[in-house]
């Protein structure tokens, strides 16, 4: 699933949702269980993740190789930096739990030390760090 698509491409599909849809939700499940929860409203998207796998392939979508945390994070930087760009916001949680803010709504303090990039927010650093491992 690594290099499923490049990240301009990547992109696309927020951008296509954010400007498509103004609000609404929708929910994916296989074999009945709950996989994801997508929310949109006013340019904000929040996926609610129920399954750690999904956490973990978000976070290696551009790599090879298995990396830190830091550097997982960023990865991202290009692409938060865009959606910030795009005045679009990606929200990540994890059963409800909030972990990460990408773009025009992050607003990074001591997590801007971690990714270099003032586009991303980190709301639960060991958490994640539980979830990648």
């Amino acid at each position: 699933m690594k290099h499923l698509q490049q990240q301009p491409e990547l992109l696309q599909i927020p951008k296509l949702l954010a400007h498509t849809l103004k609000h609404g939700s929708l929910t994916i499940q296989t074999n009945g269980q709950e996989n994801v929860q997508l929310q949109i409203e006013n340019n904000q998207l929040d996926l609610n993740f129920h399954q750690k796998e999904q956490i973990k392939t978000l976070l290696e979508l551009q790599t090879e190789t298995e990396q830190s945390i830091r550097q997982k994070l960023r990865n991202l930087k290009k692409a938060a930096e865009q959606l910030k760009q795009n005045q679009l916001t990606i929200t990540i949680s994890y059963k409800d739990q909030k972990l990460l803010t990408l773009g025009q709504g992050a607003k990074p303090t001591i997590s801007q030390m971690i990714t270099d990039s003032e586009a991303i927010e980190v709301h639960n650093l060991l958490e994640l760090i539980r979830l990648t491992r």
